[in-house]
């Protein structure tokens, strides 16, 4: 049986799945419009964005979960997050959705420990699985995406 959830959750597609991420680390949504590639970074952090005068890394999921993806990014958004650190500055990051669905409370279903097809490496990046009448929702542990990717930029600078 699902259990209700209190936490508002705000949902986007990625390709042909839909996520979601507490609402409470989204600082704004907008269109894409310019990003600054970064030479010789991993293929899915796409380079900075000025995002009201702060730098800010933008992570392309599609490419870190291996989803098809395409270079034309005009149609796409942007989700601005910035996740709350203890005793320092607040990690503000952003990421692209293929489009941007609503905010909303999900059921959370309880799944165990099933890894829902996911890479070894990457299956902590799903926190739970909700559901909104026939289709599923993958809830994302933002916190655990960016352990990795933090853990990904260390080991290129070790070869580099």
């Amino acid at each position: 049986m699902a259990q209700a959830h209190d936490t508002l959750y705000f949902s986007f597609n990625l390709g042909e799945g839909m996520f979601a991420v507490p609402v409470t680390f989204v600082k704004e949504v907008f269109d894409f419009t310019t990003r600054t590639p970064v030479p010789n970074s991993l293929e899915y952090l796409l380079g900075v964005m000025n995002i009201r005068g702060a730098v800010v890394p933008l992570v392309d999921l599609r490419k870190l979960f291996g989803f098809s993806t395409s270079s034309d990014l005009s149609t796409t958004s942007v989700i601005d997050l910035e996740l709350p650190r203890t005793g320092e500055k607040p990690f503000e990051f952003a990421i692209l959705a293929d489009t941007v669905d609503v905010v909303s409370n999900l059921n959370i279903i309880p799944a165990g420990s099933v890894s829902y097809g996911i890479p070894e490496d990457q299956k902590d990046f799903v926190h739970s699985v909700a559901r909104r009448g026939d289709h599923f929702i993958l809830v994302l542990d933002l916190e655990k995406i960016i352990k990795f990717i933090v853990g990904d930029v260390a080991k290129v600078r070790k070869t580099a």
